[in-house]
């Protein structure tokens, strides 16, 4: 009777909806390519509020995200280089040139300490290849939530709302990248 319960239990975890079931990692491409981290990418940033009438915040996404693509992404590639700008066409030796571009940040605003808020980030991704024409554009939405905290916790909060984000932008991003139809073909 007792193990008849275990299986009941066992059975209904994993059919609850978010069930995270071990996969195993995706297959390295057989594809050298360079990643391109702009300054301006590593330094984007959304401000808002002005400190009178508003709080004033500063999300400094591409400080914590670049770092995270560093080290992530070279899991996905036979090789990987990074470089600081998009290579001029027939310059790169590399079979495809990664190019990221945030293209949205969004923040929910709460009034109270406890309150959840999201912090939503858009990573646009396009594969350029050695001519410099474009291979594949794939699109990533990472999300964090975390309470909105009082006077001493709400800096804290923040530096992890946006360190959360680019965990979860890179790891979103290493999937995208490496289940993408075009890029898999290419690795063929």
């Amino acid at each position: 009777m007792y193990r008849n319960y275990e299986l009941l239990i066992a059975t209904c975890v994993m059919l609850l909806p978010g069930f995270a079931q071990s996969q195993a990692p995706p297959a390295k491409l057989n594809i050298n390519a360079e990643l391109v981290l702009t300054p301006d990418f590593c330094s984007a940033e959304m401000k808002r509020g002005n400190g009178f009438a508003s709080v004033k915040e500063k999300f400094p996404i591409g400080e914590k995200l670049c770092p995270g693509l560093e080290s992530g992404l070279p899991s996905v590639f036979a090789a990987l280089k990074k470089v600081d700008q998009i290579p001029a066409p027939t310059t790169s030796t590399a079979d495809i040139v990664l190019v990221p571009k945030i293209e949205d940040v969004g923040a929910t605003q709460k009034a109270y300490a406890f309150s959840k808020r999201e912090l939503v980030v858009v990573v646009e991704w396009t594969a350029l290849d050695r001519q410099g024409k474009t291979l594949w554009v794939g699109t990533v939405q990472a999300t964090a939530k975390r309470n909105m905290g009082n006077t001493f916790t709400h800096g804290k909060n923040m530096r992890k709302i946006n360190e959360e984000v680019a965990e979860d932008a890179v790891e979103k991003s290493i999937q995208t990248i490496s289940t993408a139809p075009e890029l898999v073909k290419l690795a063929r």
